[in-house]
């Protein structure tokens, strides 16, 4: 049988309902209050005939009397008449509750109002704004680029959509970035996967969006987010979508399925290659800061035009008096050091190091060159090569496998870790290499007669310093490194010996806790990769080519002794380029001591895209920066 309700029941029902939903409602119900009794107020007045000083009252002006007496409590003391007085007493007690609801509705509502901004649930209301979607430790590092990107503009916004609570990340990323120049930060609190949370972003108008991976997440998280940005975006937008990965494969399926907007990230193979890179060449992890922020030279493209299409790539190397010839893009692809002979067409793109896009022109006419028919590029003998790694960490196969094709056989790689008889020999398994023997030594990072005893069996040419981040929370690893990093050079300043030092940190505040060495380089892994997905997210083109630097197979950035192209003596960047062009090679700079400490110069005294008729002094033990093949 269906259930009865009375009348009663069902008032209190509609009741219910107006007040739930929010403030208008109970104004609303407030307001006919009122009205119902200021009417019943000057009914009363009517039919008892009771007015000021005993005159009657009509009906208006019963409504006039109760209306005043309700507003302003001090109306009534000019009243004249007792029972007058009484009932404008009794109407003055109702209107200062109502009133007092009124008010206490009003401001119950702009608290929940401002909270509920506080909390992040608007409507972001922007045009040409990055959108961050999903934080980790690598948030502020991307922020902080950003907002440097965005110093020659105005009022330029950067949106962040998290699901952690939005006042906490705004006080932790305004501590962290608290100069954020002409930038606005915007935070909103959502689910990265939800379509309806991100649309508080306005994907649709972005200048460009990035994923972060999550902290503690997993790539499957990455991939939702991505396919709800895409299914947010219009189809005709090109603003690009930059994703954090960590599995290569993952990436490569995710690209196929969303397109060319969007460009991966794999943070773990990108901080390998580089790890790997700058523990051969010091110096090598300023180069690549320098090509990664928004500070000092940076990569741009400009088209090849008039007098300079038919010339071939290695005139194109003096083709600009204030920007280093890098790479080149045509039908082909992108290219980083592309052979000198390769002829520019139209349509074609020189890629170069400058230090802003206004002063990367093609202002010198073309000179007649013609490579010599004797020079073939031959690259510098490996030689063997005794590596160190201090820590095990998920980079450090990668890392091996990398320095793995660039040494003679007979290399060494010596590990110390502390771990367990079984996780040793998974280690042993995980570390497959061709070129180099592996001897593992157990032991603690962080115990110094058991860095001393590893040491002692040196010299080494390098020593990696890897975070135990697999094993330990984040500061707890970096702790372990900066102390393994300090029984490290304390050990080596008792001798002479001149190994490249190369720590990696997580966080990149750590680094300022360790006093800078001669000998070391830091390898500031979210730092890095931060830098180059704000990067990424400012000039998508320029993709292929830092893919290009980081794929094992591609151009790599080394050091190349300074005897091979001139000698010893004073000589200029125009000698060194004629010089290596010769050898189909494309140079960047140089590292020479005399430069050391002069205006411009990088760690080591490396200068990259020196002027060109600038004369200097280079000696023995002095290197020409160039991008050469990996093999």
């Amino acid at each position: 049988m269906p259930r009865t309700f009375t009348l009663r029941q069902r008032l209190r029902y509609r009741f219910d309902n107006t007040l739930a939903k929010g403030i208008w409602g109970v104004l609303a119900w407030l307001g006919l209050v009122a009205l119902a009794f200021m009417l019943v107020i000057a009914v009363f007045l009517i039919i008892t005939g009771i007015g000021p000083a005993g005159e009657s009252t009509t009906f208006p002006e019963g409504i006039w009397y109760a209306l005043t007496r309700s507003l302003d409590p001090g109306t009534f003391s000019g009243d004249e008449g007792l029972p007058f007085r009484l009932v404008m007493l009794l109407v003055t007690i109702v209107g200062i509750f109502l009133a007092a609801a009124i008010i206490g509705l009003v401001s119950s509502a702009i608290d929940s109002r401002v909270e509920s901004l506080r909390r992040g649930r608007s409507q972001v209301i922007e045009s040409g704004h990055t959108l961050i979607v999903g934080r980790n430790d690598k948030l502020a590092s991307v922020i902080a680029e950003l907002v440097e990107a965005n110093s020659s503009e105005r009022d330029r916004a950067i949106v962040v959509l998290t699901p952690d609570d939005v006042v906490q990340v705004s006080d932790e990323l305004r501590a962290e970035v608290p100069d954020m120049k002409t930038s606005r930060l915007v935070v909103r609190s959502g689910n990265p996967t939800r379509i309806a949370d991100l649309e508080q972003g306005n994907p649709a108008e972005a200048k460009s969006v990035i994923v972060l991976r999550p902290q503690g997440g997993s790539d499957a998280q990455v991939v939702k987010a991505v396919l709800a940005v895409s299914r947010c975006m219009p189809a005709e937008s090109r603003a690009p979508i930059v994703a954090e990965l960590e599995d290569e494969d993952t990436a490569d399926a995710l690209e196929s399925a969303v397109g060319d907007r969007l460009i991966t990230i794999t943070s773990t193979e990108v901080i390998a290659r580089i790890g790997a890179q700058v523990s051969r060449s010091p110096g090598l992890g300023g180069i690549y800061e320098e090509f990664l922020d928004f500070e000092g030279d940076e990569l741009y493209a400009i088209d090849v035009t008039g007098q300079w299409i038919g010339q071939t790539y290695g005139q194109a190397l003096l083709a600009s008096t204030s920007a280093t010839v890098i790479g080149l893009r045509n039908v082909d692809g992108t290219h980083v050091g592309p052979p000198t002979t390769t002829i520019l067409r139209e349509g074609d793109r020189l890629i170069a190091i400058a230090q802003d896009d206004s002063r990367f022109s093609l202002d010198c006419a073309p000179e007649p060159w013609t490579p010599p028919d004797d020079r073939v590029w031959q690259p510098l003998a490996p030689s063997r090569e005794r590596t160190l790694i201090i820590g095990w960490s998920p980079l450090a196969p990668l890392i091996a496998r990398e320095i793995d094709v660039h040494v003679a056989p007979e290399s060494e790689i010596h590990l110390l870790v502390d771990e367990t008889t079984e996780a040793i020999e998974a280690i042993a398994t995980a570390m497959t290499l061709q070129r180099q023997s592996l001897t593992i030594h157990p032991g603690s990072p962080i115990s110094r007669s058991d860095v001393v005893a590893v040491l002692e069996n040196g010299p080494y040419d390098h020593i990696l310093l890897l975070s135990e981040k697999g094993t330990f929370p984040a500061d707890e690893a970096d702790a372990r490194t900066m102390l393994a990093l300090l029984h490290v050079r304390g050990h080596l300043a008792k001798g002479t010996s001149s190994e490249n030092i190369v720590a990696e940190l997580i966080d990149p505040n750590d680094v300022e806790l360790t006093a800078p060495a001669e000998n070391s380089d830091f390898i500031v892994s979210q730092r890095l990769i931060g830098l180059l997905i704000a990067q990424l997210s400012e000039s998508p083109d320029l993709a292929p080519v830092f893919r290009d630097l980081f794929d094992s197979a591609g151009s790599i950035i080394t050091m190349h002794p300074i005897e091979r192209y001139v000698p010893a003596g004073s000589t200029s960047f125009r000698s060194i380029i004629e010089a290596a062009r010769d050898w189909g090679v494309t140079p960047l700079g140089v590292r020479a001591a005399s430069l050391a400490g002069t205006s411009g110069s990088l760690d080591k005294g490396i200068r990259l895209n020196p002027a060109k008729d600038a004369t200097f002094t280079v000696a023995a033990g002095d290197a020409v920066v160039v991008v050469a093949p990996s093999a």
